[in-house]
């Protein structure tokens, strides 16, 4: 059965962005989807995501969709991940403190990318050019560092809207 986990951004919700819209066209393409509700609002934990993102049983058959903070999440789970997952989309994504005391235990201590790399068959980094967040560079530096393929996209709204072909085209 192919699976899909939606990771939702920091401050957000399963209902906000384009994350629904997404879970239905996934469904249609015959996988199961789950996009939860991630656990501690304004101050969330790196080990209660994780948590979460276990919970799901990742595996080679599962796409891993990560928004925002949804992405060093995504990361940190690839790090002690059981087994390999089939694709990642880290989308409007950093790894390193962007200066938000809230969501800083994501990102403390540096990550294990030879371990992120040999846990997925695809990652697929996907940043705009002006997001007022995230610098491209971040992403940049991502997909470099995991061997990514790096996607840039005009804009500067750090996704609350998509074009979802950016990633339903990469799953066929």
């Amino acid at each position: 059965m192919k699976k899909a986990l939606i990771i939702h951004a920091w401050g957000s919700g399963p209902d906000e962005h384009w994350y629904r819209e997404e879970e239905q066209l996934l469904k249609e393409m015959g996988f199961e989807v789950a996009v939860p509700e991630m656990p501690g609002g304004t101050w969330p934990k790196k080990e209660e995501w994780l948590k979460i993102i276990k919970s799901f049983r990742p595996d080679k058959n599962t796409i891993l969709i990560g928004h925002s903070l949804g992405v060093p999440a995504i990361l940190r789970y690839l790090e002690i991940a059981l087994e390999n997952v089939a694709k990642v989309f880290l989308i409007a994504g950093f790894a390193k403190d962007l200066g938000f005391e809230k969501t800083r235990n994501f990102v403390e201590g540096p990550f294990n990318w030879n371990v992120i790399k040999k846990n997925t068959k695809e990652i697929y980094v996907i940043n705009e050019t002006k997001d007022p967040y995230v610098p491209l560079e971040l992403g940049k530096k991502i997909a470099k560092n995991t061997g990514g393929e790096f996607i840039e996209v005009e804009g500067n709204i750090h996704f609350d809207k998509m074009d979802l072909n950016l990633i339903n085209s990469r799953l066929k």
